[in-house]
């Protein structure tokens, strides 16, 4: 409209008085311009203010409609990808919706384990995303840590108050098709904070039928216990096999074991194991049962008793017998000893005594001499990192067999080529006869993020219809559409194709696949997640690291896989996975406040007798001080203010305040609560945070016994050679020009463990066995030091050749007359000379060998195991991986103490070095 809000309201009016006549009406009842008086028209200046009021309600609804509602996608939505069903089913509502401004959001992608530490920082900084794509095993920890908005006010409330929103309750009619699971997974205190996508994601076993068939076995047969799988691997497996394109020459193997935790769980499941389990006490025997995760009915098979309305406790079950047993099956896969008959060809099994008498005797009678070079250890191309080069090695034929779904199976046929009848899946075989196989299952949610909770109604109303428009079934259609057309039907859901009138292409689909759909709607084949409770992103870097990593590496054939379990479920049931139990940590309050006590009383005294010392230093100084005038006095501190402040500001502030967050519950979103010496207590008893010292230690050692005597050392040889001094210290100064990143990662290359690695040419030219350097746990913490020294001695040498071009050549004269040689020179004239600046050097060196961690970060990341896993990076982690913030600042102060007890006496030691200025005539 043509007019403000001002204009409206204050301005004049017309209206028809009762004689007749004209006037204008002033609202407030004065005189008009001139003086000249106005009537007063009550009636007329109430329905004049009704009327603009009408307007102006009109034109802000005007405005409010046609104004656009950005709404904010991290994934999912992407304009760059027109031809994705899920974007053409945005644009669609947008079409329906002209007020609807769907756009991606624009946060940075860090790879690795910052993936998500981009939309983190979003949420600390409320610039986070309206929808996200919300993994199925880490909804449940979002919602913990306040990231996500609750769906109620769309889908219904829980008025029955059993914590889940029934159909009954249900106002939105999808609720009703989400299974029971589902439902399960993203509600809490019964608020769903997510929607289910549609469809489902099944994982399992992707095999080579070609390479099946060369080795004489019939594709279509499927293993159903793990014996017969091990067998039928055996029969694939040829070491001595010459791969064409191999980058490496390893033969074929059977089966692509990697380091991903999550593809080893449906070992576990197949056993008939839980990853995680929650605890249920009945209230009328007192007993706790414990049920699956994947369960939904919690009822007593003892006693009939439903525990359903039973508050749950959820714990970490990854050192249960049948966790080991998968454990024991994996390292079966990549290390038993094996052979084939030499007149059969069919494999044979090694016991320990086999190995150690040189010969086995065979089922038939016969005994069979081998030799080492004859046994065959394992069947799995074991790959201790993570590769992108997996589907590579599918494709060559290195491996058989890997896990993997049918995105997988949908790049090898259109990317690599790989005709699609030669590919087939299986489910993970059962551990014994009797038991029932396994696929990995996934199914993922959508979820609004906190901030669209401070939205307007009719905004968090379109956010809702884009959540709902994502989780459709119209999204899942045309994706399988999208297959039909592209020629992939063959690798969608039989059920999906008939529903949708692709009738003609069913014949497509392999019989092996509509025999794995059908066994699993019958419940023949499980299908089996992810653990969906507690906080499974942080054990699953524990598993990578203390279990496959370390298995899978060229020294893990006498790892103790066991012990590992134990301690991977120790960590995740206090407090990493789920909180450490209440009784346990009142247990040990008491002890913890008096220790607090003591160490406030100590430092208390430490304070008073320094203040006391330095008041009585002053005291005795003798000579009178002499005081400014105030304004003169004044100025200094004012030339100083912005110094101080900008310190204040930037160091002193986040100090106090990450200080303050040891004692406090602090969450990157929703309210911080205060936790009092909790995580005091759970950082002193955890076994890991001093074994985490010890490495740091070792760490420390080793970087100041090669890192600060190097620079000494070659500094004397640069000042000994007698020509060309000029180049070598140009040459030995160049590495610290290069970036920090680059040099790791160069040296990263030179580790690589296989024989094309640079450092393993050079030993197997002397003929020394091939290294693995980075994984192997002996070796690993050396290889991350090296690369700092070798970049950091050429400065630091400079500088100790400048102090050694300061010594008075008159002590070197005088000595060589005497006839004392190189070591008696350097130890009686160059070592006391230098020792000052070695003193001041060995301060910074000593403090910075304690908080570094960059090239561990590059190189290892903590690993193998926990063999390079040093205190500084343990806290980075606790923080920006494991989203505990408050145990990591804790860490911090054991940490920072520590430093300032170890500076303070290294500072007494340099009080007592004497100081001289070299003069030259």
């Amino acid at each position: 409209m043509g007019f403000s809000a001002r204009e409206a309201l204050g301005g004049t009016s017309v209206c028809s008085s009762g004689s007749g006549h004209a006037v204008t009406a002033d609202p407030a009842g004065t005189a008009g311009e001139g003086g000249v008086a106005r009537a007063s028209c009550p009636w007329a200046r109430t329905a004049t203010r009704a009327l603009l009021t009408l307007l102006l309600t009109a034109a802000g609804h005007v405005t409010a409609t046609t104004d656009p509602v950005t709404v904010t996608f991290l994934q999912g939505y992407d304009p760059d990808l027109p031809e994705s069903p899920i974007t053409r089913q945005i644009l669609s509502l947008a079409r329906e919706e002209p007020r609807l401004n769907p756009q991606k959001w624009g946060g940075l992608s860090l790879p690795g384990a910052g993936g998500r530490a981009p939309f983190m920082l979003s949420l600390a900084g409320g610039t986070a995303p309206d929808i996200y794509f919300c993994w199925f095993h880490i909804i449940r920890h979002d919602i913990e840590q306040g990231f996500c908005y609750p769906l109620n006010e769309w889908l219904g409330d829980d008025t029955d108050g059993d914590g889940q929103i029934s159909d009954a309750e249900a106002r939105w009619p999808g609720w009703r098709h989400v299974p029971p699971l589902w439902r399960q997974v993203a509600t809490r205190d019964g608020k769903v904070y997510g929607l289910p996508m549609a469809g489902i994601w099944y994982y399992g076993i992707v095999y080579r039928k070609d390479l099946v068939r060369q080795a004489g076995v019939d594709p279509e047969y499927i293993p159903a216990t793990w014996d017969e799988f091990f067998r039928w691997c055996q029969r694939l497996t040829f070491p001595g096999k010459q791969v064409a394109g191999a980058k490496v020459q390893r033969g074929q193997r059977a089966f692509g074991l990697e380091n991903r935790p999550w593809s080893w769980l449906p070992w576990m499941q197949a056993a008939g194991g839980s990853p995680i389990v929650s605890v249920r006490i009945s209230p009328t025997t007192g007993r706790s049962h414990r049920f699956a995760m994947e369960e939904t009915r919690f009822v007593v098979s003892e006693t009939g008793e439903d525990l359903s309305e039973v508050a749950a406790v959820w714990q970490a079950n990854f050192d249960s017998p049948e966790a080991i047993e998968a454990a024991a099956f994996t390292h079966r896969l990549a290390w038993a000893p094996w052979l084939r008959d030499p007149q059969s060809g069919e494999p044979v099994d090694l016991t320990p005594d086999d190995l150690a008498a040189g010969r086995v005797t065979l089922a038939d009678g016969r005994e069979v001499a081998f030799a080492e070079s004859d046994v065959i250890k394992g069947v799995a191309r074991a790959l201790p990192r993570l590769t992108q080069d997996l589907p590579q090695l599918f494709a060559q034929g290195e491996v058989v067999a890997l896990f993997s779904g049918a995105e997988l199976v949908e790049q090898l046929t259109r990317d690599l080529n790989l005709p699609p009848d030669m590919v087939g899946i299986m489910p993970f075989p059962a551990a014994r006869p009797g038991m029932k196989p396994v696929f990995q299952a996934h199914k993922h949610f959508y979820s609004m993020t906190e901030g669209v909770g401070r939205r307007s109604k009719a905004e968090r109303d379109l956010v809702w219809r884009c959540i709902e428009q994502l989780a459709s079934e119209a999204v899942n259609d045309e994706t399988v559409k999208q297959k039909v057309l592209e020629g992939h039907a063959r690798w969608c859901t039989p059920a999906d194709l008939e529903r949708l009138g692709f009738t003609e292409y069913l014949d497509e689909v392999p019989p092996g696949i509509r025999r794995n759909y059908e066994r699993i709607a019958n419940g023949e084949i499980l299908a089996r997640t992810e653990p969906f409770a507690g906080f499974w992103q942080a054990v699953s870097d524990l598993i990578d690291r203390r279990l496959l990593g370390v298995l899978l590496a060229d020294t893990g054939e006498n790892f103790d896989y066991a012990a590992a379990l134990r301690s991977i479920n120790d960590d995740a049931n206090r407090g990493l996975m789920f909180r450490a139990p209440e009784e346990v940590l009142a247990r040990q309050r008491p002890l913890a406040r008096v220790l607090l006590g003591i160490v406030a009383i100590t430092a208390l005294i430490c304070f008073g007798l320094a203040f006391k010392r330095k008041s009585g230093v002053a005291g005795t100084a003798g000579a009178p001080v002499s005081r400014l005038p105030f304004p003169a006095s004044l100025s200094p501190w004012l030339m100083l203010a912005p110094a101080l402040l900008s310190i204040a500001l930037w160091s002193y502030y986040p100090l106090i305040r990450g200080a303050v967050m040891a004692f406090q519950e602090y969450r990157i979103v929703g309210e911080t609560t205060w936790a009092g010496l909790d995580n005091f207590i759970l950082v002193a008893t955890d076994k890991g945070f001093w074994a985490a010292w010890g490495r740091t230690f070792q760490y420390v050692g080793l970087t100041l016994l090669l890192g600060f005597l190097t620079p000494v050392l070659l500094a004397l040889m640069l000042s000994e050679i007698p020509r060309g001094k000029i180049f070598y210290r140009t040459l030995y100064f160049l590495p610290h020009l290069t970036s920090a990143l680059v040099i790791a990662l160069l040296w990263k290359l030179m580790y690589d463990p296989t024989e094309n690695g640079m450092l393993n040419q050079i030993l197997g030219f002397f003929g020394v066995a091939r290294q693995t350097w980075l994984q192997d746990p002996s070796l690993a913490m050396l290889c991350c030091i090296l690369p700092g020294v070798w970049a950091g001695a050429g400065m630091a040498s400079l500088i100790y050749v400048a102090a050694l071009q300061a010594l008075p050549p008159d002590y070197y004269e005088a000595a060589a007359i005497d006839g004392a040689g190189i070591l008696s020179r350097f130890r009686h004239i160059t070592y006391p000379q230098l020792l000052p600046l070695m003193v001041i050097n060995f301060v910074g060196a000593f403090i910075a060998a304690f908080q570094g961690m960059g090239s561990i970060f590059l190189l290892t990341f903590g690993g193998p195991g926990d063999a390079t896993n040093v205190l500084s990076l343990a806290i980075w982690k606790e923080a920006y991986n494991n989203l505990r913030f408050s145990t990591a600042t804790t860490m911090a102060w054991f940490l920072g103490v520590a430093l300032i007890g170890f500076t303070y006496l290294q500072i007494r030691i340099l009080r007592k070095v004497e100081f001289r200025r070299v003069s030259t005539n």
